[in-house]
This record gives C-alpha cells, structure tokens and sequence, in this order.
C-alpha cells in the first residue's frame, strides 16, 4: 500500500476518534441510522420471497363509476415451478373483484421459472362510488412462497364544464326477443367543437347500435359545436335464449382525452316455452287393446328462464288410461331437456284402428302439448277365443243338421 493512502486512512481514523470524544451523540445516531437501512426492508411493487414475484406496469388506474377496470397482472418465479393460490386480501366493500386467465374465472395459476404467468384482476367500480382513492391489495401464495401487490383505483370529481351523457331512463325490463330503445342526450361543454366517437361494452353476443333522434341511420361518430347537445337513440338488441337478470350496458363518448358516458341497464325477465316430443321426432304409438304401452317423451324447456313443478296430463277415448313416471319434474333450467315415459293403455273393449291421445306438459307459466296417433291391435288371445266360438259354431251346426236333417 502506498504511503499516501495509509497518510489518509491514519487522517480519517484519527478524525474518526476525536469526533467521538467531541460529539459521541453524533456518532451513535449515525449507526443507529446506517443499521436501520441495512435491516429495512425492500419497498416496491411487491412482496416477495423464494423468488415469487407478482407485478404489473399499471399499478394506479383512473376509473369512472359503473366501469370495469383491468390490472394486467404478471407472476414471475425463479425458483421451483409450483402452483399458487391467487387471493384478493383486502378491498373496498361493495367492489367486485375476479381474477380471470384465457377468458376464464381463475382462482390458480401456475408460476414457472422460463416465462411469467399472465393474470387479469378485474375490478367493478359501484356507481355508488365517490371520488377518492381505493386500495385493494392482491396475493399470490404457493409452498412456502408469497408475493403481494397494491393496487389502486382512483376516482375524481366530474371537472366543471366537461362533456356530459345524460339519460332519463337508464333501466329498462322485457324478454331476451325484447329490442331495448334508450334515449340518451350528449352535450359539449367544451370551449371549441369536437368530434365524438361512440361506443359500447357490452357482454358477448349483444347488439349495440347508435342512431340519431328521430333517426333511422347507425352512426359510430358524431360532432357537436361548443355548448350544443345531441340527442340519441340507443338500440340494444340481447342474444337469442340469453337467461334472465340484469346486464349492464356501458356507452362512452370520446374526444381526444375527453369522455363522457353512463351506464345503461337491461332486466331481463325471461320468456317461457315448452316443448312436448319424442327423441325421434315421431308423434305416433302402437297399442294393444288392455295393455300398457310405454311411450319415451322429450320435455325440452325452449325458453329463456327455468321452470318449476312441471305436471303431465292426458287426454284419450272412455275407458283408456295414461300414466307418467315421473309424475312431475321439480326444476328445468333453461334450455335443458329431460325424458319422461308415458304408458298408454288403451280400453278393453277398443277395437282395432286409430286413435288420438293428446299428452301435455304443464307449468305454472306456459305449457306444451303434443297428439299422439295410436294404432290399436287386439289380443290374439281374443282372436283365439273368437275363433274356437266359431268352430263351436260351426260344429254345432254341422251336428244339428246330421242328427235332424234325415227326419
């Protein structure tokens, strides 16, 4: 070592002590401060130990009341591959939170160590919601390894003079065949014109169409000069055999970094319908007089919302019986089917030929029927019986006139 680097380590070290006989108290908090950094723990986007990390780019997104907000979440782990629970540990009450992957509601992912898992964690923000910030902390946990994040929803006050969406009727009811017409109004409080383009999210298979008042045209934009309104009609057509409840429908007016939107609803109140069949399609049966004959229905419920306590009835010639196993079906959900077997037994007395039967199915909402054809045989038994009459007959005959017929 050369003589000038020891000339400066004898310097700072003889500093060093006279420092400490001088001010002690300066020296003491100095290492109590650098022993604090070196036991303080890592501050950032997560938690992690075992090489479980959970992040994402986005960790503060602003939101609007009513919509939907999407934290593109990323897990990374260099350690061993494993399997982790995902979990929301805390979260404003009354927020919705999912956490979805490949399109699907997830609650496991699965960390390898060559690339990282993607999850979305989706949060629902009231239209209740005031302005402020809202904090949710999420978790991934798997064998001896966490990771957490905080996440942050901001919502801030409506500025004064922005663009406004405006509806009188946000909710309206019908059946899945329903076309929902809302009157929507959208206004430029801005200093200049600006030109709108118009949106929807909506659920899959919805129909959401923009036209102007008093309009038949679809438009997908619009422009309003400054402090103009423009009235809208709003056509929301719902999928064909949707199930009943609400949907929300949410529609946005953009210009540049201005927004303007509401949230419109959708009640679904479910239609009903009733199918009576046969798997095969057939309406017919065969029968022999006095018997039973079984006959496979299909009950199909071809509407939108489940049906309760479904009942079978019948309705035949004098002197024919119809019974059904099962007797009833407590619950059909909505577009499910389940087979019931009628045994039709037709009269005694029937005779050969055709005849109708009419079966139906029977809720407290709807019903469905069908007319059977069936073609009745009788017993070969009695044709058995009708033929050794005849001989009976006959030999009787044949008897009478060779005993009498010589007289």
């Amino acid at each position: 070592m050369p003589w000038s680097s020891i000339k400066v380590a004898l310097f700072i070290l003889d500093g060093g002590i006279a420092l400490l006989r001088q001010r002690p108290w300066l020296v003491l908090m100095t290492l109590l401060f650098t022993l604090a950094l070196s036991f303080s723990p890592f501050v950032g986007p997560a938690r992690a130990n075992n090489g479980l990390l959970l992040s994402t780019a986005f960790p503060g997104i602003e939101a609007q009341p009513g919509e939907t907000v999407t934290f593109p979440l990323e897990l990374r782990n260099s350690g061993v591959p494993q399997k982790v629970d995902l979990k929301v540990v805390s979260a404003p009450k009354e927020w919705q939170t999912v956490f979805k992957g490949g399109g699907m509601i997830v609650t496991q992912a699965f960390a390898g160590n060559d690339k990282p898992a993607s999850v979305d964690f989706q949060v629902e923000v009231p239209e209740t919601a005031r302005p402020g910030s809202y904090n949710f902390v999420v978790q991934a946990a798997g064998p001896g390894a966490t990771s957490r994040l905080g996440l942050q929803v901001v919502i801030k006050e409506v500025a004064t003079g922005s663009d406004k969406m405006t509806t009188d009727y946000p909710v309206l009811s019908g059946t899945s065949s329903t076309s929902f017409q809302f009157r929507v109004d959208l206004t430029n409080n801005g200093a200049q014109e600006r030109s709108y383009s118009l949106a929807a999210q909506a659920p899959p298979g919805w129909q959401v169409t923009f036209s102007p008042a008093y309009d038949s045209k679809q438009i997908a934009s619009l422009s309003l000069k400054p402090g103009k309104s423009q009235g809208l009609d709003v056509t929301v057509k719902p999928p064909q055999g949707v199930k009943a409840g609400t949907y929300n429908i949410p529609i946005q007016a953009t210009s540049g970094s201005s927004k303007a939107g509401v949230v419109l609803k959708v009640n679904i109140t479910g239609n009903y319908s009733l199918e009576l069949t046969t798997p095969s399609g057939r309406l017919n049966a065969d029968a022999i007089a006095g018997r039973e004959s079984p006959v496979t229905l299909v009950v199909k419920n071809t509407g939108s919302a489940d049906l309760a306590n479904i009942t079978f009835a019948a309705s035949a010639a004098t002197g024919w019986a119809v019974t059904f196993k099962p007797e009833k079906i407590d619950l059909l959900p909505a577009g499910a089917s389940q087979q019931v077997t009628a045994f039709i037994k037709p009269s005694p007395k029937a005779i050969a030929g055709d005849y109708v039967v009419s079966l139906s199915a029977n809720a407290q909402e709807t019903s469905g029927s069908a007319d059977f054809r069936v073609s009745v045989r009788t017993s070969t038994l009695w044709g058995l019986v009708g033929v050794i009459l005849v001989l009976i007959v006959i030999g009787a005959v044949g008897w009478t006139f060779r005993k009498y017929g010589r007289r």
